[in-house]
């Protein structure tokens, strides 16, 4: 399920109408329509007040929006499996160092 969707999913659970979200969010309703249906990617800050409102575990959310991030950037890669293997190898050794 995509970012957008997830967050309309964890909205509509909870019976708020978008306008109710938006002004929780202070936030535009249209823009708030744009992210639920993906035309919009929301940033980090909004990712982690769309928690708080929703009352949804953060670091969850940030996996989600995080990993659509990723997605968007190499999905047109010929080799992007190959490139995520990299980038996961790399994280551990950064890791590793810390």
């Amino acid at each position: 399920m995509e970012f957008g969707e997830y967050i309309r999913s964890l909205r509509e659970k909870r019976n708020l109408l978008l306008r109710e979200m938006a002004a929780n969010l202070n936030m535009d309703v249209a823009y708030l329509s744009k992210i639920e249906r993906g035309n919009r990617i929301a940033r980090r800050e909004q990712v982690v007040a769309f928690a708080k409102t929703l009352k949804e575990d953060e670091n969850e959310l940030i996996k989600l929006w995080m990993s659509e991030q990723i997605v968007q950037m190499i999905k047109n890669e010929k080799d992007s499996t190959d490139i995520l293997k990299i980038a996961k190898e790399k994280i551990i050794k950064i890791v590793k160092k810390e």
